[in-house]
């Protein structure tokens, strides 16, 4: 008789890696390893290594030296123009149809766009100003800058001991004149990525600004001149009604006993013959595919990048951080529509403006910031501000 031959163990393929990095804060740092491991059990043939960085600089300097590499990184708008410009990274139309990425709201992938490609995928969105006010003080919050100004100024008394005000912002930040750039038919950079700050469009949004803070008429001023931490301690302390303030301000103010406030949209833009909304500058991060990833490990990434994104997945981040997410489904979902502060919010961020891949916005807002000053110290009328920006 034929001995029977010894089975021999299948042979197991070697576990396709991928080299992911993030610079996340501990505890979102710690929620996406819970992702990796649920995306793993998903598909056993993957594996992921989740390494961290501290900052752009600190990831660009020894990728660009070859001392390290990457498969996928999630990106701040700054680390992506950096990898965009220095050719690292391959378009997301190498990995997705246009049916996908048409599931993210467009002004998240704004900030990923250039020469006609989509260098990213939107994680999460935010960074934008939103109107807080005071429920004691306020009723209705205005929907228009006209109405704005006319409560603000009922609710205005500079002779009051302490002081009362109707608005209070942030008044040497120019990220605060931003929002009615567009309204005003203007925007930061053309579609080329120029500074376009010395147009008429920033004219007169400056202008607007500064009228808010009595200049050049100081009997019209609704706010005072005054830094960020002065404008939100006022507005925690019911010495001014209303607040402009970053979206990150929702989980700040919350985390205030005692105090009875709502969040409302920025107020339109009131023209003589029509009313155009605001739009915040967005700030997104992004899921990034190095253009070296290749053959099963492009098949991981494109893997990957479709479940972390999944509407599911980003709702989770909303109700553990309150980062909103980028995906349409996921902004129509209850979690969303039905909280009142996450529904604004949302609204807002979704209305609001990206800047171009590539651009360097803190450096625009900085050549603003110096002129701004001197327009706040009376040292410059809007006009003159806006040609020392440029």
């Amino acid at each position: 008789p034929t001995p029977t031959p010894t089975p021999r163990p299948t042979p197991t393929l070697p576990a396709v890696e991928l080299s992911v990095w993030e610079n996340l804060p501990e505890a979102q740092a710690r929620r996406l390893a819970q992702e990796i491991a649920l995306f793993q059990q998903e598909y056993p043939g993957y594996r992921i290594r989740q390494n961290h960085y501290t900052n752009p600089e600190d990831f660009m300097t020894p990728l660009m030296a070859g001392q390290t590499t990457f498969d996928l990184v999630l990106a701040s708008p700054v680390l992506l123009g950096s990898l965009w410009k220095t050719g690292q990274l391959a378009p997301m139309s190498d990995y997705f149809g246009p049916e996908f990425l048409n599931r993210f709201v467009s002004v998240t992938v704004q900030g990923a766009r250039r020469d006609g490609e989509l260098w990213g995928l939107p994680d999460t969105a935010g960074f934008h100003l939103l109107l807080f006010y005071n429920k004691t003080l306020v009723d209705t919050p205005p929907a228009t800058t006209a109405e704005l100004a006319e409560l603000a100024r009922d609710l205005t008394d500079p002779r009051a001991s302490p002081p009362r005000w109707g608005l209070a912002l942030n008044s040497y930040d120019p990220l605060w004149v931003v929002p009615w750039l567009t309204p005003y038919g203007g925007w930061l950079v053309d579609p080329q990525g120029r500074p376009t700050l010395d147009t008429p469009a920033m004219q007169s949004a400056l202008a607007l600004f500064l009228g808010w803070h009595g200049i050049p008429n100081e009997a019209e001023a609704i706010a005072p001149v005054q830094t960020y931490e002065a404008a939100r301690t006022a507005f925690v302390q019911g010495r001014s009604a209303m607040l402009i303030d970053g979206e990150w301000a929702i989980w700040e103010l919350a985390a205030v006993s005692g105090l009875e406030w709502g969040v409302a949209p920025l107020p339109r833009l009131s023209l003589p013959d029509e009313e155009k909304p605001a739009a915040p500058l967005v700030l997104a991060r992004y899921w990034a595919v190095n253009r070296e990833t290749t053959g099963n490990q492009a098949l991981a990434a494109a893997a990957f990048l479709e479940f972390i994104t999944r509407p599911e997945r980003q709702l989770n981040q909303t109700e553990q951080f309150g980062l909103l997410p980028t995906r349409r489904e996921a902004l129509t979902a209850p979690l969303i529509t039905g909280n009142p502060v996450l529904r604004v919010n949302a609204m807002q961020m979704q209305s609001g403006r990206a800047a171009l891949l590539g651009v360097n916005v803190d450096g625009l807002l900085n050549q603003m910031r110096g002129p701004l000053r001197r327009a706040l110290d009376g040292e410059l009328s809007a006009e003159a501000a806006i040609r020392a920006m440029e």
